[in-house]
């Protein structure tokens, strides 16, 4: 299945499975922030270090989000802000993980590892499409987001979680353990080593 976002709305001369629509393929794994490179601009944003590399990767969000949508703009730093205080937390388990590697690797190299929002998400539906603020892949099923006093949805194979604009000023990881599905945390733990999203795209094989 192919999850379409940021749009509002389905364009009426295309259909769902137009390669031209901004989409990402749903498999038997998770969709993570390091799922696929990042664009070339982004890449080349966040070479200054890992403060600049998590500052592209929002303006890669966030840049999803639409106009005028500050509460969507908001959880997309909401959300890294989880990432990297749920790193931090248990930076000494990660440390002791990582040792073996001398110094290759550094714990925060696994906020990469969290679960990618898709902003703007339009969820497929028997009658066409219901779009919903964001929408997360946990490998099993789509996790939508409802922000404020977005309007509740009904959708097979959907677990819909509302958050307030209040509640993305608390502490982002008391919130996501509260409001959101228990697989949200220690979402390193099934990645072997951690892989950035700052990476080349491997060229396209030519099978002709």
């Amino acid at each position: 299945m192919r999850l379409l976002f940021g749009m509002d709305r389905l364009p009426r001369s295309m259909t769902l499975d137009d390669p031209r629509l901004p989409g990402v393929a749903l498999n038997a794994a998770p969709l993570r922030l390091n799922a696929e490179p990042l664009p070339v601009e982004q890449v080349a944003a966040g070479q200054g270090g890992h403060a600049a590399r998590m500052a592209a990767a929002e303006a890669w969000l966030v840049a999803a989000c639409g106009s005028y949508a500050p509460l969507r703009q908001r959880f997309v730093a909401f959300w890294l802000r989880f990432a990297a205080a749920h790193v931090a937390s248990h930076q000494g388990e990660l440390v002791e993980r990582l040792r073996r590697f001398d110094g290759l690797y550094a714990p925060e190299d696994f906020v990469w590892s969290a679960l990618r929002p898709l902003p703007r998400a339009l969820l497929p539906v028997p009658d066409g499409v219901v779009p919903v603020d964001a929408a997360f892949w946990d490998g099993t099923r789509i996790v939508a987001v409802l922000l404020g006093s977005a309007p509740d949805i009904s959708a097979p194979g959907v677990t819909a979680c509302r958050l307030s604009a209040a509640e993305l000023e608390r502490d982002p990881e008391t919130v996501v353990t509260e409001r959101l599905p228990a697989g949200f945390l220690r979402f390193w733990q099934s990645e072997t080593l951690p892989v950035t999203p700052f990476r080349r795209a491997l060229p396209e094989l030519d099978e002709s």
